[in-house]
């Protein structure tokens, strides 16, 4: 499944740069942050999305834009509680009540993306120049890149109880495909300048049978 989205990724890039060449005034140049975690318990981690687009203009209000960004995401889980072992990484029970000693690990990932996202987009006039910007539309992604830091997890022998990290796609069982949904709003200033706030909701699950991605950005953008 990680390698279907190469082919319409590197389709799509071709298409945005051969109509960049061919009508400049259409690229959308966007870049922005914020915060990102999954549709759980998890905590907030910081992200960021840098990319490019093409506008297909259909009138003076309807715009369709494929577009092709870097997209870095993640999420943190701390406080997660873990049985504690000893040197021979047998568990360790309490003498007293025979419960297991516990305790607490705290886990960052940061997962980085190739996003391909579809933007069907309503421009609403507010001066001769001027446009309140409305945009959703589906989305997928790749992951390229990232890695999981752990701390305290104590079910592991040696070392490896203070701290270990991992590669996010792979050792760490977070899955390279992701598809979902994002949502824009903004406002267009004359100069072609445009300032708002963006959301994506994945749709898949980042991994079997866990969560799915959730994230928003602030947003700035430049129409050439």
């Amino acid at each position: 499944m990680s390698r279907q989205p190469f082919p319409l990724l590197l389709l799509t890039l071709s298409v945005l740069l051969g109509a960049a060449s061919a009508q400049a005034q259409n690229v959308l140049f966007r870049a922005g942050g914020g915060l990102a975690t999954l549709q759980s318990d998890t905590k907030s981690v910081g992200a960021y999305k840098v990319g490019v687009g093409y506008e297909i203009e259909f009138d003076q209000h309807w715009t369709l834009t494929p577009g092709l960004y870097l997209y870095g995401k993640g999420w943190k889980m701390p406080d997660t509680p873990v049985q504690q072992t000893d040197s021979n990484d047998e568990p360790l029970f309490d003498e007293e009540t025979g419960r297991p000693i516990m305790g607490v690990m705290t886990s960052s990932t940061s997962a980085n993306y190739l996003q391909l996202p579809f933007m069907l987009s309503y421009y609403f006039r507010l001066d001769p120049s001027a446009y309140l910007v409305a945009s959703a539309g589906p989305y997928v992604a790749l992951g390229l890149f990232g890695k999981q830091t752990t701390r305290g997890d104590t079910s592991h022998p040696g070392a490896r109880k203070l701290y270990y990290d991992r590669a996010t796609f792979g050792s760490a069982g977070v899955r390279r495909f992701e598809a979902g949904l994002e949502a824009f709003v903004g406002y267009q200033s004359p100069k072609g300048l445009i300032i708002g706030i963006e959301s994506d909701l994945g749709l898949t699950r980042v991994v079997r049978g866990g969560a799915r991605s959730l994230s928003g950005l602030l947003v700035l953008a430049y129409k050439l």
